[in-house]
């Protein structure tokens, strides 16, 4: 039975001095793990406030989010470092990596903050550079890589726990159109190769496109689109 993320009646409104901004409104949806999902949707219409609010980087103004039928909003703190270790990862439109940290120890950065270094995560974040043809840049630091070349770190750092759902949001649009198929590429393959559930906000109809189901923010609410 396939693990499963949920939005239930999920609300989400952002205040300012002026006013209180409604983004979502009593969104339910359920995602499964092993599909990949896109989540598109108009400039501010709360694509990305769904993936955060799925990660439990934000929290809803009512409703609840839901990893195998268990309210994230009340783990307690072991099983929500649990949660963020073992069975999410986030690849953000900036690749967020560590300028202090070598690439290598970018990739096995979880392995690293949990103190599980050991020969066996250092062979595997060596292995997952290699595919990525970036085994000679392993003791390179991220300033001394291109904006692709970064990403595709940051795909590695997330991929490499095998998270049951892989998070991601925008993650080609600081991006050339080769440097985005490399990052997309990446991303299915991966998705496909470990069992991934695979949530991604983009504004692109092309990447959409390539994803198991394809869903719209729309007036607040989601909606399914079909292919």
């Amino acid at each position: 039975m396939h693990t499963k993320l949920s939005m239930q009646r999920v609300s989400k409104s952002y205040n300012s001095k002026i006013a209180s901004v409604n983004v979502l409104d009593t969104v339910s949806y359920d995602f499964l793990q092993g599909s990949s999902y896109a989540i598109m949707g108009a400039s501010g219409s709360g694509k990305s406030t769904c993936i955060h609010l799925l990660a439990g980087i934000d929290t809803p103004t009512s409703g609840d989010v839901l990893f195998q039928d268990h309210s994230i909003l009340s783990f307690s703190s072991h099983q929500a470092a649990l949660f963020f270790q073992k069975s999410i990862s986030l690849v953000f439109q900036q690749p967020m990596l560590f300028a202090e940290l070598t690439v290598l120890e970018n990739v096995m950065l979880k392995a690293i903050l949990t103190r599980q270094v050991t020969d066996e995560t250092y062979l595997h974040a060596r292995k997952l550079l290699h595919s990525v043809g970036l085994a000679d840049k392993e003791q390179a630091y991220p300033a001394m890589l291109s904006g692709g070349q970064q990403q595709r770190v940051a795909v590695l750092r997330a991929v490499f726990v095998v998270p049951k759902f892989l998070l991601v949001d925008e993650p080609t649009g600081n991006l050339d159109e080769q440097s985005s198929e490399q990052v997309i590429n990446l991303l299915m393959k991966y998705q496909q190769e470990y069992g991934m559930g695979l949530i991604m906000s983009t504004h692109n109809q092309h990447i959409a496109e390539r994803m198991d189901h394809i869903l719209k923010v729309e007036n607040k609410k989601i909606i399914t689109v079909s292919l």
